[in-house]
């Protein structure tokens, strides 16, 4: 073989020509590489983390719910009044993720026909909304603690 790449016997082989099994060349011309963490890894780690998430958020909520809804907590301070309904959401969210995928694991035949998931679903799909404008709660409670502590209430004297 010369150093051009051609071989000597009538330049009948050129190198570049060949295909090799390892360099899959996709539509980019990039090579194709397998993938580094398969999807049976991926799957594993969100059920890891969706049980993290259920283990800690139930009794956390559990229990920020019973703080926030103490009498003598929530009359003084009107932004308990929002982190309660932040907590009480939240578990409400939690169990009822929970009782949906265990009955759609455990019940894949029957859970379109199951009284129970169709009770559940319509909470779950109401809690999942508000989930979704949690930062909206969040906002206005630090705005109403902003509007207090700028303006406070000032007792006229007559």
């Amino acid at each position: 073989m010369s150093a051009t790449g051609f071989s000597d016997d009538y330049n009948a082989t050129f190198l570049g020509n060949e295909s090799l099994g390892h360099s899959d060349v996709n539509r980019t011309g990039r090579q194709r590489q397998e993938p580094v963490v398969s999807w049976d890894t991926i799957h594993l780690l969100t059920d890891v983390i969706r049980y993290t998430a259920v283990a800690l958020g139930i009794p956390g909520n559990v229990l920020s719910a019973i703080v926030w809804l103490r009498l003598h907590v929530a009359s003084k301070n009107s932004s308990t009044v929002y982190l309660a309904a932040l907590a009480i959401n939240d578990l409400l969210y939690l169990l009822c993720g929970c009782v949906i995928n265990l009955m759609q694991s455990n019940l894949r035949d029957t859970v379109d026909s199951s009284v129970w998931y169709w009770t559940v679903k319509p909470i779950y799909l109401a809690t999942h909304a508000a989930n979704t404008s949690d930062l909206l709660l969040v906002l206005s409670f630090s705005v109403e603690r902003l509007i207090a502590v700028v303006r406070p209430l000032q007792v006229l004297r007559a």
